[in-house]
């Protein structure tokens, strides 16, 4: 094996470099993978138009192969296949040891590395390693944004006979369409501002209302609104899905925006009244992959249907530009370091 590798490398604003970089060293209790698959985040996009203000190596939906174990790595051998969580929890910290492991994100992680996911090797920590069998590794490296969903639906306490409104259809909103289906939801509305592709995938997701274009004020619920809303559209929408809940509702919700748009106001007094919830989903540690990785070996998930595109990492500012400015037919775009 060559001590090089391709790596892709990103920084505001919006600007991407692939360079020839040494293959990370493996040390204790860590482990070389062989990357096969890295899909793009809506983070990938932060990273691109805000967060990046020095060059850095990004991309943390992973999957690959074990090449290389250093000491105290027993519970993985070489050439397991296996998906990386993007943050993990410690253990034996009082918030692990009170059973609230998702409120610890105190393990080693990769997000400190000179190189991550959008390269031919990461290095990662052994307690980030999750194995897996019987799957593509494009299907596998979808295991941390589904985890991403469920935690979502987890937060919202979606029950049997729930009328659950998904606002907004990008990957989490519909990842999170068959998740909410499967916990029992009813009727499923979803909600986007323009159609394409997403909404398509939604109605074949098992969405059983889709409307694009229109006001939730427009948009007539079989029971005046609705019991949960999983809102994974830019903050300011939050303010909108508040008067389409019903008494005692609960809105879960992901994303980040930066600027004004970070703001929102509503009315204290109807949320108030109505007994409304609102929850935030942060999926740090990413926890849940051996649960999503079983939907996806026994079926109940199709990873495919989630995957729009398949492109080389030689071809990564073209993919991310098309995650940018083509949102109505891109759901998510995989990566692959070695085509």
């Amino acid at each position: 094996m060559t001590n090089i590798m391709l790596a892709a490398f990103v920084k505001v604003p919006f600007q991407f470099e692939l360079r020839e970089v040494p293959i990370p060293q493996v040390k204790e209790g860590w482990a070389l993978i062989k990357v096969q698959a890295c899909s793009i985040c809506g983070t990938d996009l932060h990273y691109a138009n805000h967060l990046a203000t020095e060059w850095q190596g990004f991309g943390h939906e992973i999957a690959g192969v074990v090449v290389a174990i250093g000491a105290g790595v027993t519970n993985f051998k070489e050439g397991d296949t296996v998906a990386l969580e993007s943050g993990s929890y410690c253990g034996v910290c009082d918030q692990c040891r009170n059973g609230r492991v998702d409120l610890c994100n105190k393990a080693p992680n990769f997000w400190q590395n000179p190189t991550m996911g959008f390269a031919q090797y990461i290095l990662a920590p052994k307690e980030c390693l999750v194995k897996f069998d019987h799957l593509s590794f494009e299907e596998a490296c979808l295991a941390e944004p589904i985890g991403v969903a469920l935690d979502m639906t987890y937060v919202a306490d979606i029950g049997l006979g729930n009328e659950v409104l998904v606002l907004g259809l990008g990957p989490l909103g519909l990842m999170a369409i068959p998740l909410a289906k499967m916990k029992g939801a009813s009727h499923i509305y979803a909600v986007n501002r323009s159609g394409g592709k997403r909404a398509d995938v939604a109605k074949k997701l098992g969405a059983d209302t889709v409307v694009t274009g229109k006001a939730l004020s427009e948009i007539a619920f079989r029971k005046g609104g609705v019991d949960r809303a999983l809102v994974s559209a830019p903050p300011r929408t939050i303010q909108d899905a508040i008067p389409v809940m019903n008494y005692g509702g609960i809105i879960a919700f992901i994303g980040i925006e930066f600027g004004a748009g970070a703001k929102i106001e509503f009315d204290a007094n109807d949320f108030h009244f109505k007994k409304l919830h609102l929850r935030a989903s942060h999926a740090a540690p990413a926890i849940y992959f051996p649960t999503v990785l079983k939907l996806l070996q026994d079926g109940h998930l199709h990873g495919r249907d989630f995957i729009s595109h398949i492109m080389p990492l030689t071809q990564m500012g073209e993919a991310m530009a098309m995650m940018r400015d083509q949102r109505e037919e891109v759901v998510k775009i995989v990566i692959q370091p070695w085509v």
